[in-house]
């Protein structure tokens, strides 16, 4: 399922990225890669705060669809 359908509070680990090379590497780059385990800690205006490994990131909408997660 695409992280932009997780709640906040929830976990889930990363299992795919999608999209094109330039938005793969992006993410990649930012510690979007499969086997992290990344929680859900603030929604508001269409983006996403996240907590992935020691730091928090925020995604928009968009980006959050292109990162597929299973429940951890």
């Amino acid at each position: 399922m695409p992280l932009a359908m997780l709640k906040v509070g929830e976990k889930a680990r990363v299992t795919a990225i999608t999209g094109t090379d330039t938005v793969r590497k992006h993410l990649g780059s930012l510690g979007f890669v499969p086997g992290v385990v990344i929680s859900v800690v603030q929604v508001a205006n269409g983006s996403m705060i996240l907590g992935l490994q020691d730091s928090r990131i925020a995604v928009n909408d968009d980006l959050a669809r292109r990162i597929i997660v299973k429940a951890a």
